[in-house]
């Protein structure tokens, strides 16, 4: 048989084989695979199993080869048919039996029966052909070529640049075909087929020449190379659509493409007026030729303002007012617009925006303002508004006239006052409704004389081209001029009684010439203390003090200044002299009084007078001084051995050192704190911290009965210590 270089047998895949393409290879390949099969196979005790007919490769047979050894399989032209009922076909003759060796064993699971042998694969008679044109949109088909007798199945695989992109399997003789994509246009097409005698066994393999795709051309595809549209600034212009494909787009100027000018629409800008403007139009598609049209050309043209409104004037046709012009809508926008301002049919210099006020120039003339619009490639365009006539101006008080300054002597009185630019000013002041003589200025002097009468002032403003204005502000007293304090007043001298007391007066400006002065206790009135100086005295006691100095001076209005209030300190007053029972509210009233101490003090507040022991409230036997709480609902109170009893001043020592028995206040007569001593051990030492001084139980916060050195802290929440034979105490 003949070979050709694209034809080799293939394996499909699953088979444990791969063909070979010659005859005798394929008999020596079968008969390698039958005859170890033939050993293998197990049999029953004494049985004799004949082998399968082999394949006899038809090429001429060597007659001076030496016969096959023993035990191997003949070689027929081909396999014979499968047993029927494990009989022989009767078309096949038998072979010659070749008893096999039986290898005895304990036991045969099964009978396998013989492999069947592989047909012999397809002979390649001439190669595969692609026919057809390979275009895009057109197809390419093929029938695998010429075989031998033995091919019964094509397998086909279509192959673009290497890359499988169709398979498909046919009987001998049926054509497969392939529809050529866009997507394959300029690419190499492989077709590469597999024949085999069925669609499960291998088989040769053969490839055909390549082809490559080609792009296709454009048909039937009409495009108007018109322009749409007038070639003026700001229109549109515009060219057909093809039929099919993608479309893009590019205008021209003369030669020259336009920057992003690529859409089937247009507008001409002003660049193009005088130009010639056209399109081109590239068709293409994937897997297609691109094709170009061109346009017809057309030359750009000047724009015209297809709404140009005539323009109003808003605003009061007064002089000294704004004009305002209002050029209303052009069409298309963009326009650039100059305004000019005419007085008759003058152009006013300088007047050239759209907002004009009026002068004096002109009052009684006519006025009018030119709009004038501009746009690149555009005809200029002027419009003029109706001619106004402008009256006379009203001058405008842009704040009211106020007579600045006091109306007092020896002052100077001024003018506020806001008017329209540019006005001229004449003033007269006027002396209870009398013009002054000499009064024309914008100021004016208060001198003595004045005291006591009406000054107002009338302003008159005028401007060209403007009505003459005139104001008169209201009219206002002239009082006495005010002395200025700069220093107040203040007291000195010690603040006890019978101490004097003395007043500064302060200081003033001007200097006054004379000074008065009285004194306050409270707030209220001190009668007859009219002097700089006070004497302090009972009435005084807890109380405050000040005074207030009156300064005066001729022609200035007396002035009354007030010294800050000194506080005077509660000093003990004695209201109880000596031992006896008193009664509360009338002889003593319920407040903290004091003792003057005693050795033996005994006290007891009673709520009644009739001797029995449930007339006590409270009572106490105490050494020193020491205090006690009456309160508002007590009868009585009974002091023997206390001395006196006085008020509580509101100072005290503060002392830090508790030398002597008795009741002290926290933070008045001493401070809070650690203390610390020594108590004798003759002497019976008791300490006591209190939150008030009504003798009731109650009142104790601590107590302690210490003996030898003595530590006790005082804090400073509490109200009262108390302290009994502990000797003297030091705070640390």
């Amino acid at each position: 048989m003949s070979l050709h270089e694209n034809v080799r047998t293939r394996t499909r895949p699953g088979l444990l084989t791969r063909s070979i393409a010659t005859a005798g290879s394929i008999a020596l390949l079968a008969g390698l695979l039958m005859a170890p099969a033939a050993q293998a196979l197990p049999m029953e005790a004494g049985a004799v199993t004949e082998p399968a007919p082999a394949p006899v490769d038809p090429a001429p047979v060597d007659q001076t080869a030496d016969p096959a050894p023993a035990g191997s399989v003949p070689v027929d032209p081909a396999p014979a048919d499968p047993a029927v009922d494990g009989q022989p076909s009767a078309e096949v003759p038998p072979a010659e039996t070749v008893p096999a060796e039986v290898t005895p064993t304990e036991k045969v699971p099964t009978e396998t029966a013989p492999a069947e042998a592989a047909p012999a694969a397809p002979e390649n008679i001439s190669l595969p052909l692609i026919e057809g044109d390979p275009v895009v949109g057109g197809t390419l088909t093929s029938t695998g070529g010429q075989w031998s007798n033995s091919a019964g199945w094509i397998q086909y695989s279509w192959i673009i640049d290497g890359v499988p992109v169709q398979t498909a399997g046919h009987a001998v003789g049926e054509a497969d075909v392939l529809n050529i994509v866009p997507s394959m246009a300029g690419k190499s097409i492989q077709l590469t087929v597999v024949a085999s005698s069925d669609a499960q066994t291998s088989g040769t393999e053969a490839s055909a020449e390549p082809v490559t795709v080609r792009e296709a051309a454009f048909s039937d595809n009409v495009w108007s190379n018109a322009v749409t549209g007038r070639p003026a600034v700001g229109q549109v212009l515009s060219v057909g659509t093809p039929q099919w494909g993608t479309v893009t787009y590019q205008w021209f100027r003369g030669t020259a493409a336009i920057a992003s000018a690529t859409a089937a629409r247009y507008t001409v800008a002003p660049a193009d007026v005088g130009q010639k403007l056209w399109a081109k139009a590239t068709l293409s598609a994937p897997g297609y030729t691109t094709v170009e049209r061109s346009s017809v050309q057309v030359t750009g043209v000047a724009g015209t303002f297809v709404t140009a409104p005539v323009p109003t004037v808003s605003g009061t046709a007064r002089v000294g007012q704004v004009q305002t012009s209002i050029a209303g809508t052009w069409a298309p926008g963009g326009a650039g617009l100059s305004y000019q301002w005419y007085r008759g049919t003058a152009a006013i210099a300088g007047a050239v925006s759209y907002r004009y006020t009026t002068t004096a120039a002109d009052y009684g003339k006519s006025l009018k303002v030119r709009v004038r619009a501009t746009k690149a490639g555009f005809v200029t365009v002027d419009r003029f508004s109706a001619p106004r006539t402008i009256a006379a101006g009203t001058i405008v008080a842009t704040k009211s006239v106020v007579v600045t300054g006091v109306h007092r002597y020896n002052q100077t009185l001024g003018i506020s006052q806001g008017w329209t630019a540019g006005v001229s000013y004449k003033y007269q002041w006027y002396r209870n409704g009398v013009a002054i003589r000499g009064g024309t200025a914008s100021w004016f002097y208060l001198s003595p004389g004045y005291i006591g009468s009406k000054v107002n002032v009338k302003v008159t403003v005028s401007k060209a081209g403007y009505a003459t204005r005139s104001v008169t502000t209201g009219a206002a007293t002239v009082g006495k001029a005010l002395i200025t304090l700069k220093t107040a007043p203040k007291i000195t001298g010690a603040l006890w009684l019978g101490a004097t007391l003395t007043a500064s007066p302060g200081t003033y400006s001007p200097a006054p010439y004379a000074y008065t002065y009285q004194w306050y206790r409270n707030g209220v009135t001190i009668s007859g203390a009219r002097n700089r100086t006070y004497r302090v005295n009972a009435a005084d006691n807890g109380k405050s003090l000040s005074v207030r100095v009156a300064a005066s001076r001729t022609y200035y209005d007396t002035r009354v200044a007030a010294s800050p209030a000194a506080k005077l300190p509660t000093w003990a007053v004695t209201v109880l002299r000596g031992d006896g029972t008193y009664r509360v509210g009338t002889q003593i009233k319920p407040g903290l009084y004091k003792s003057t101490g005693g050795s033996f003090c005994y006290w007891a507040r009673l709520s009644g007078f009739s001797g029995s022991f449930d007339d006590i409230i409270e009572n106490d036997i105490v050494s020193g001084v020491t205090y006690v709480q009456i309160l508002p609902g007590d009868v009585g109170f009974e002091s023997d051995g206390c001395g006196n009893w006085t008020t509580v001043p509101s100072t005290g020592a503060r002392a830090t050192s508790i030398t002597r028995d008795g009741t002290y206040r926290v933070g008045i007569d001493i401070l809070p704190g650690t203390y610390y001593g020594y108590a004798a051990a003759s002497d019976f030492c008791m300490w006591t911290t209190l939150r008030g001084f009504s003798g009731e139980y109650t009142d104790i916060v601590d107590w302690d009965i210490p003996s030898g050195w003595v530590v006790v802290t005082i804090p400073s929440g509490v109200r009262g210590f108390a302290v009994d034979g502990c000797g003297t105490l030091t705070r640390g």
